[in-house]
């Protein structure tokens, strides 16, 4: 009966995380809410920097002082700064950013649409990306000094160097206009129609991040198939497509994830460019109109949202390395 108690147990804690590992996991988001809580900081005090102080930014250079007097009771702008940031950081963890100076709409629902077009848009990028670019990394690796490792070398250069507005017109000129594939411009109706609208911007922003992904690849798939553990695999008979899951995958999955979600977090800064080529109301649309009218409290919460976006993948990067990697598991165990 004790035999048959104990055995539960001991597979209830075969099935619990490592202490090292649960020890990482739980530093990594203490340090993601500290890196958060310093973020609410930079991004309350960023419309306290605005000329002439928050109630002209919110209100307009034209406020009158009645109307200037009202916004500083409405946003408790008479406390002491570091009651008013307490009641920011209190009515964001409530979900709401405030007002939009200019669409006189909730910030929050502002964004939220801004992010139904972002967001698909961005996941598009990152997986073609992603999955071209390993793809084209492991052929040139196998080939090096061929001429398919040449030719995609050339051509992802091509491709990293023009500018982006350039890739976007010619794909928008040749695959929509000519060809008449895709549509060129706007967001669609939703659903379908709303992907196919994405599909070329999407490939805008992949074939300018493809060379880096695709140069990666190449050089760590390389050094892998030099290794004794591929050597011993084929020796053995076992399959490419064998070798290639557990071998090559296997062995170059963490760097791959470093890299990719590098990519995903540039992605930010690119998707303003593509949305404007393509006439896209998505979050780069929004932030560049808020920021041309001065429309302060959708800049705060966009940048906001952004910089929890960057915590979160970095956090979600650290995560998933240690998880499909068992060497940085066992790394962790011998320093406890």
């Amino acid at each position: 009966m004790t035999a048959t108690v104990a055995a539960p147990r001991r597979a209830a804690a075969g099935r619990s995380l490592p202490p090292g590992l649960g020890r990482y996991v739980l530093t990594r988001l203490i340090a993601a809410v500290g890196v958060l809580v310093v973020l609410t900081i930079v991004v309350f005090l960023f419309i306290h920097a605005a000329p002439g102080g928050p109630e002209n930014a919110i209100a307009g250079d034209m406020a009158t002082p009645q109307q200037l007097q009202a916004i500083r009771v409405k946003y408790h702008l008479s406390d002491p700064l570091w009651t008013q940031y307490f009641h920011y950081v209190n009515t964001v963890v409530h979900g709401d950013f405030g007002t939009s100076v200019v669409r006189k709409t909730p910030v929050l629902s502002t964004i939220g649409t801004a992010a139904g077009i972002t967001v698909p848009l961005m996941l598009m990028t990152w997986a073609l990306s992603t999955v071209i670019g390993v793809a084209l990394g492991i052929l040139t690796a196998s080939r090096a000094g061929g001429i398919a490792d040449r030719l995609v070398l050339a051509l992802t250069t091509v491709g990293a160097s023009a500018p982006a507005f350039a890739v976007g017109t010619l794909f928008a000129w040749l695959f929509g206009i000519k060809l008449g594939w895709f549509p060129v411009v706007g967001d669609g109706n939703g659903g379908l129609d709303t992907l196919r609208h994405l599909v070329l911007p999407a490939a805008t922003g992949a074939v300018v991040l493809l060379a880096s992904i695709t140069r990666f690849s190449r050089v760590r798939v390389a050094q892998i198939l030099e290794e004794d553990q591929t050597t011993f695999a084929r020796a053995r008979g076992l399959s490419r497509a064998w070798v290639l899951r557990n071998v090559i995958l296997r062995n170059a999955g963490v760097q791959i994830i470093t890299v990719s979600s590098g990519q995903l977090v540039i992605l930010l800064a690119w998707l303003v460019i593509i949305e404007q080529i393509f006439s896209l109301q998505g979050m780069g649309t929004l932030l560049v109109e808020s920021v041309t009218n001065q429309d302060i409290t959708v800049v705060q919460g966009i940048t906001l949202f952004a910089a929890i976006f960057v915590v979160v993948v970095n956090l979600l990067t650290d995560l998933a390395c240690m998880l499909i990697d068992p060497r940085l598991r066992a790394e962790l165990e011998r320093r406890r």
